[in-house]
């Protein structure tokens, strides 16, 4: 089979057509489902064979049947889900299998006396599904806690809303006609009881909140909505007393069960990502340690300094070490941004982070994990500033204003008709709670996180909106933001090579496994290959060889041509002579992703700095690109780039940091808004507080331009809830307002500021983004 399939899935369902003559399917589409990277897959899963390791992957095991739950990132289509939900057929050890598409794992059931749990696995890998083995679902467990305990206060508060809804039915149709005032009172004590769940447990958040606020003599949003719940209560608590009438508890519940569907919709955007990961996520579970008796397996952590691991082709290097055996190929774009890899020789120290290409080394180890150059460039990053959040901005003023009033009117009416002074009190309070106030942003930007993340862009939090509207500057990363981190561009520079000359230097250039010689050897893909006499390749120069006469050289030009000769070439290039007579070079390119001068031109007015850790050979591409030369600059270290964010922020501007390797952590921890630019979502790098997907790059100008419409449509909810208080409050300080009526419109202007802040934002994206959702 020749064809080429985005996953596995797609390739077994290609075989049952094809097979079963079935395929003429394809010839629908001239491209099915096509793989845009191809990365080749080697490991060892042995270690898994002892329990202290597999034991962390197995949620049950008992009378020989065992559980495990794996996260397999590379689920992303239904021909995924059905290949691995046919799990037995491929392995008769498999009694069940299903997949959670959303969170893309798969929960495997299997008999251990057919297949271990390294069988399993290592059956996974061939078929194409690797699973990711860190031992990170405590985390998750952690992060879904307080939404179990969200909910169930929202269950409480929906019953109790429910239920004395009912008790109050009667009341509100005919005022007590049709019960006599026996029955009235007793459905205003269950009423009462009923509320009692809703006032300290439900609604303890607010409490709690509103009194610590007080304790540290700060004012937020939750002091007068706390007032509110409380006046609400204690006035329908004190009419049900006093047997004047069933009171207002069906809108006080209603008020707490509307307050915490809100807190919760905001919370719920999104919560499988984790955005805050230490450095201890990019390790793998176990290394290889190399000792007298042999190699073994053992955990990361018990790794010490003197110990001497072996690192195979494509793993990372876990700590600080010196080479000891083999010729490595470093690629240091995790930890510098440099996209080509780095030549070490045996006693040459490597740092951590890198990862090895080619053939397996020996490293001893020369600092513990959490002392080496990985974990210090993780932990030199600034103290995050938290937002002062709009609400409480608003609500502070809000609050004094309220208060002020509601004493005023309370005083007022006192003097006047002392029999008003508390219900005109209760009124102002009930009608002037702002609900609707606190319930425009989790709906507004609650929406928005939604929308964006239906589109590719994950935001933390919803702070992140507001002051993603507010970015005047935007800082790039070069390798892997801007570029492929897997691709590059390679163009023959010289006369046109023939066939047999091409199909020469591929069969030289795929001996080799240095990174540049495998790009050549990719480039060419020659049919056609000849044997290589006298094979030789010398460290950081290149190759060379006879193959059908010609004495053949790839690498630098340096060593191609006369040593004495020195010439230089923008940017990588391998240069090719034939019997000593240079015949041209292939020059290497970064290969820069789509859309990205369409990007840089609609995110103008802001200001746009690149910082790249790699060289300025890019530059003459970068220049036409960015409209201010002057703020391109290169060979930029992971502290430089730091510190050129923090100089952007003294100045006075909200920076907007754009990256993904660890290498900007500093950087992006320090800018305002950290974005972090990922091919695969659940694979992103450093800690941030936005995640855009690789295929939405393009898209980048669209979601900070709806930010800023999404904190204009909470001011707008803003105004109309005012408005709302405005209109109550003419009527509630006169004594018109009874609280009974007070407690109606309270929730009808909730109502009325949820459906606009919800409407306007669909609105208001689809028609930015120009397409439904």
């Amino acid at each position: 089979m020749e064809k080429k399939f985005c996953c596995e899935g797609c390739a077994w369902v290609y075989r049952i057509l094809h097979e079963n003559r079935l395929d003429g399917y394809y010839q629908l589409d001239k491209t099915p489902g096509i793989r845009i990277e191809d990365e080749a897959f080697e490991s060892n899963y042995a270690y898994l064979d002892q329990s202290e390791f597999s034991k962390l992957f197995i949620e049950f095991s008992d009378g020989g049947i065992s559980r495990t739950t794996l996260f397999i990132p590379a689920i992303h289509c239904s021909s995924c889900i059905w290949l691995l939900e046919n799990l037995r057929t491929l392995n008769k050890g498999v009694l069940q299998s299903s997949v959670n598409f959303v969170r893309k794992e798969v929960s495997i059931t299997f008999r251990e006396s057919n297949t271990s749990f390294r069988q399993l696995v290592e059956l996974l890998c061939s078929i194409h599904y690797i699973p990711e083995l860190t031992p990170k679902r405590e985390t998750n467990e952690k992060q879904q806690r307080p939404n179990r305990k969200l909910l169930s206060k929202i269950g409480v508060a929906g019953f109790a809303f429910g239920n004395i809804m009912l008790l109050s039915f009667p009341d509100y149709l005919a005022k007590n006609e049709l019960l006599d005032g026996q029955m009235t009172a007793v459905l205003s004590w269950i009423a009462l009881v009923l509320a009692i769940p809703v006032l300290l447990y439900s609604a303890s958040d607010y409490l709690l909140s509103a009194y610590k606020s007080l304790r540290k003599r700060v004012l937020t949003i939750d002091l007068p909505l706390s007032i509110g719940i409380l006046a609400l209560f204690l006035q329908s608590a004190f009419t049900i007393a006093s047997r004047q009438g069933i009171g207002y508890m069906d809108s006080f519940a209603g008020l707490v069960f509307f307050l915490l569907i809100g807190k919760w919709y905001q919370s719920k955007s999104y919560q499988a990502l984790a955005f805050d990961r230490d450095y201890k996520s990019y390790f793998p579970l176990v290394v290889t340690r190399c000792t007298l008796s042999g190699e073994e397996y053992i955990p990361i952590s018990e790794l010490s300094e003197g110990d001497r691991i072996r690192v195979r082709n494509n793993e990372f290097i876990p700590a600080d070490a010196v080479l000891l055996e083999g010729v490595a190929h470093i690629d240091y774009s995790f930890v510098t941004g440099e996209s080509i890899p780095v030549q070490k020789q045996s006693g040459d120290f490597v740092y951590a982070g890198g990862r090895q290409k080619g053939s397996s080394i020996v490293l001893e180890i020369q600092k513990k994990v959490q002392q080496s150059y990985l974990t210090q460039l993780w932990s030199t990053s600034a103290e995050p500033k938290p937002l002062q959040k709009l609400v409480n901005r608003m609500g502070r003023y809000f609050t004094f204003g309220i208060l002020a009033v509601a004493f005023s009117a309370a005083g007022y009416w006192a003097i006047v008709d002392l029999s008003k002074a508390v219900p005109v009190f209760s009124s102002i309070l009930i009608v002037a709670c702002p609900c609707a106030l606190a319930l425009s942003v989790p709906f507004a930007f609650g929406n928005t996180l939604r929308l964006f993340g239906r589109n590719g862009f994950y935001l933390k939090n919803t702070d992140v909106i507001e002051t993603l509207s507010k970015v005047d500057t935007v800082v790039f990363d070069k390798t892997g933001t801007l570029t492929y981190s897997q691709k590059m561009n390679l163009e023959w520079i010289g006369e046109p090579l023939s066939g047999e000359e091409k199909a020469v230097i591929y069969s030289l250039s795929r001996n080799s496994t240095h990174p540049l010689s495998v790009l050549v050897s990719s480039f060419l893909e020659s049919p056609q290959t000849f044997p290589v006499e006298a094979y030789q390749e010398t460290a950081s120069k290149g190759l060379q060889g006879n193959i059908n006469g010609i004495a053949i050289k790839l690498g630098a030009f340096h060593f191609v041509q006369n040593p004495a000769e020195k010439q230089s070439f923008p940017g990588s290039s391998v240069s090719v002579s034939f019997n000593h007579v240079f015949r041209g070079r292939f020059s290497i390119q970064n290969s820069y992703r789509e859309g990205l001068s369409n990007v840089v031109r609609e995110l103008f007015p802001r200001k746009l700095h690149l910082l790249s850790g790699d060289n300025d050979r890019e530059y003459s591409h970068l220049v036409r690109i960015f409209p201010d030369p002057d703020h391109l600059h290169f060979n930029q270290l992971p502290l430089d780039k730091q510190n050129y964010v923090h100089n952007l922020k003294i100045k006075g501007h909200i920076v907007a940091m754009i990256g993904d390797g660890l290498n900007d952590a500093g950087a992006l921890q320090e800018a305002d808004v950290a974005i972090s630019l990922a091919d695969d979502i659940y694979h992103f790098s450093p800690a941030c507080d936005a995640i855009l997907e690789a295929r939405q790059f393009g898209q980048l100008h669209k979601f900070l331009e709806f930010s800023k419409t999404s904190v204009r449509i909470v001011y707008l909810s803003f105004f109309i809830s005012i408005v709302y208080n405005l209109i109550g409050l003419f009527f509630a300080v006169q004594g018109l307002l009874s609280p009974l009526f007070a407690a109606v419109l309270m929730p009808v202007s909730s109502v009325s500021v949820v459906a606009f802040a919800t409407i306007a934002v669909r609105w208001g994206y689809a028609k930015l983004m120009g397409k439904r959702n």
